[in-house]
């Protein structure tokens, strides 16, 4: 029964063992170890003796001595693994680098106080106020016509253009978005929406249908009769 039960146990130790080393090696973990020298204090066991009692000075007799156990302290210099300066510990004894100001997006703290881009991200090269970190999305290939990459291998249309792909295909494929009359496209809404005048532009409108009007008016009363 205890064989039966220890071949039951061990693998499933062993599978839990295996998932604990898997999840403490997917932590964005640095090595930021050092040795620090410290003293350490402690007690050692001395043994000594005392006359037990005071007899006469010159008596034959031997005299009685007592046994006892004194502990005295004792300094010694160890050398210990600590986290390095600008790191701090974390579960299981790692240590991680700090980074007194917040990553930006899509990145981590790589060392202290300095980020880089995570997986699938790449630093922009494109010129920003205090030279800060943006990393932007890297898409395997490109991205199709008249989109851009948003994340890691996803691409998304442009404003003002809408996925036209049929469900059995996998690309992307973007077309532009048609309105109606009176309509005008929302990048905010991603839809098309009615267009509201203002009263001067109302009146602009009108005046320009009725000189359109009167210009054709205009035409039809100079044309020769046949």
């Amino acid at each position: 029964m205890a064989s039966m039960l220890h071949q039951v146990l061990y693998p499933v130790l062993g599978l839990v063992l295996m998932t604990i080393h898997l999840e403490v090696s997917s932590l964005a973990i640095t090595n930021g170890h050092c040795q620090k020298n410290i003293s350490v204090k402690y007690q050692v066991p001395v043994a000594k003796t005392r006359m037990a009692g005071a007899g006469p000075p010159n008596a034959s007799h031997p005299v009685d001595l007592d046994s006892y156990v004194v502990y005295e302290e004792r300094v010694r210099w160890d050398n210990i693994q600590v986290c390095c300066p600008g790191y701090r510990t974390i579960l299981f004894g790692f240590c991680e680098p700090v980074c007194q100001e917040a990553c930006p997006a899509h990145s981590y703290c790589a060392e202290p106080d300095r980020c880089h881009c995570q997986r699938g991200y790449e630093p922009s090269h494109h010129h920003t106020t205090g030279h800060q970190l943006v990393c932007r999305p890297v898409c395997q290939g490109g991205c199709p016509e008249h989109s851009h990459c948003v994340a890691h291998n996803e691409c998304e249309c442009w404003p003002g253009f809408k996925d036209a792909s049929s469900w059995f295909s996998m690309s992307l494929r973007c077309e532009r978005v048609q309105c109606g009359h009176e309509q005008r496209f929302d990048p905010g809404r991603r839809a098309c929406v009615q267009i509201e005048m203002s009263m001067e532009e109302l009146m602009q409108r009108v005046a320009e249908r009725l000189a359109k009007g009167l210009g054709a008016e205009e035409e039809a009363a100079n044309e020769p009769e046949s």
